[in-house]
């Protein structure tokens, strides 16, 4: 029986297990889910229907499981864990284990393949990458790890079993109800079912609590002064980039080069294969490219990876520690002065679009590949964002901007090439002439 003298004694003994467990559960379940959430492989899907079809693992199958292979004659039996704590945690971790590992695998798999594409682009390390996936999937995970402790300290069956509810040694919250509803008495039981229920609605609470203090985020912006020296002389080449797609030929025997202060506008119709060829030359389309580590570049439809204003400008110093933290700078450019604790989920797309190319600068690359930069600016920003352009050619760089508005080609670049069908075409074709005309704009 379960007494005030050794309450405490059982609470202990259910939150180290289960706790445990959890513990256990999430650092194996969420390392195979961020795995598995950044591969491509074929069983994928056949693992991922075993792993929910375990979601409703029976705990007496655990239970009955865990106890042969602990038993006297069990492969593990010399451990003596049979009757124990250690073999309760054993049953529970396996119990949440698939729990634990499915939520947050398909929490990280929504961590869309645009930001996975930013951190790349920004030549995150490896480590880098998983606490990023993590920072952006961070509600889904603790979810996962909520859940997998509710099921943990609900459990009764298998830790019956394995546990053998023996007094002072193994008996928790949920054995002791077990046995004071056997015994007929039905207020202890009550009592001890309020004390689980109160334990789970505290660490429920608490790790909810945690999604929103925001301790670690960033409310104002860096002071550093930024980098503002020359960009030595180069010549960046790409030859011969190809992209197929499902069979088909986006992007065929494309070559092209860039200079230092030398701009060079790319234009086309829709699905002419613009933004294929630039995601092309910046790696994330066929092979990595060589030019990684010299580029910044902004998609077409570009994203934000944090959660307000001034930790997206400080992203590129907190990965490498050799750039300057200077976000009041930057955010002086295009009008975010005052918004560095603005969420970035709140910010319309052209804000969007214009803090990205922020972000962009502040790598300070020998290249800038632009997709459409200014396609939902207003006049002043399209003028501010020119302007940068133009200072940055003038500071020795580079820069590719694939654009569908002649007059903006015109007005920018040292150069224009035109593109038809996934290749690169004479600026004398008719078809060239007729995007540069504008007949031709999409």
């Amino acid at each position: 029986m379960v007494d005030s003298t050794n309450l405490w004694d059982v609470v202990i003994r259910t939150l180290v297990t289960s706790g445990s467990a959890t513990i256990i559960a999430g650092v194996l379940g969420i390392g195979l889910a961020i795995l598995l959430a950044n591969v491509n492989w074929k069983l994928k899907p056949l693992l991922r229907g075993i792993t929910q079809a375990l979601y409703g693992l029976p705990p007496v199958v655990v239970g009955v499981a865990v106890y042969i292979v602990l038993s006297k004659d069990g492969v593990f039996g010399s451990l003596n864990w049979l009757f124990t704590i250690q073999g309760m945690i054993v049953a529970q971790t396996l119990l949440i284990f698939p729990l634990v590992l499915g939520i947050s695998w398909t929490a990280l798999e929504r961590v869309s393949s645009e930001k996975r594409d930013v951190f790349k682009v920004m030549n995150a390390s490896r480590k880098q990458r998983v606490f990023l996936e993590m920072y952006c999937a961070r509600r889904g995970i603790t979810n996962a790890i909520l859940l997998g402790f509710g099921r943990a300290i609900a459990e009764v069956g298998a830790v019956m079993m394995v546990g053998g509810n023996i007094a002072g040694k193994t008996r928790v919250l949920t054995t002791s109800v077990v046995l004071e509803t056997s015994v007929g008495r039905l207020d202890a039981a009550l009592q001890l079912g309020l004390v689980l229920l109160v334990i789970s609605l505290i660490t429920a609470f608490g790790l909810q609590f945690i999604q929103y203090i925001r301790f670690f985020e960033q409310q104002s912006f860096g002071e550093d002064e930024i980098i503002d020296q020359s960009i030595d002389d180069f010549t960046a080449t790409w030859e011969n980039m190809n992209v197929v797609k499902d069979s088909k030929t986006i992007i065929g025997d494309c070559s092209l080069q860039v200079s230092s202060n030398e701009i060079v506008a790319l234009m086309g119709e829709s699905g002419s294969g613009k933004s294929t060829l630039l995601r092309a030359m910046v790696g994330l389309e066929g092979e990595p490219s060589i030019y990684s580590r010299d580029i910044a570049y902004v998609s077409q439809n570009p994203v934000l990876v944090m959660d307000n204003v001034a930790m997206e400008l400080e992203l590129s110093s907190k990965l490498h520690v050799e750039l300057p933290n200077s976000g009041t700078y930057f955010a002086s450019i295009l009008g975010f002065e005052e918004r560095g604790g603005q969420r970035t989920d709140s910010l319309s797309g052209g804000e969007i679009q214009r803090l990205a190319f922020l972000r962009a600068l502040s790598m300070n690359r020998k290249i800038l590949v632009l997709d459409e930069v200014t396609s939902e600016l207003d006049g002043g920003s399209i003028e501010r964002i020119e302007e940068q352009v133009v200072l940055f050619k003038n500071r020795g760089g580079g820069v590719v901007f694939a654009t569908h508005n002649p007059f903006q080609a015109e007005r920018l670049a040292d150069r224009i090439i035109y593109i038809h069908n996934g290749k690169l075409i004479d600026e004398k074709n008719e078809i060239a002439q007729q995007i540069r005309e504008g007949k031709r704009i999409g």
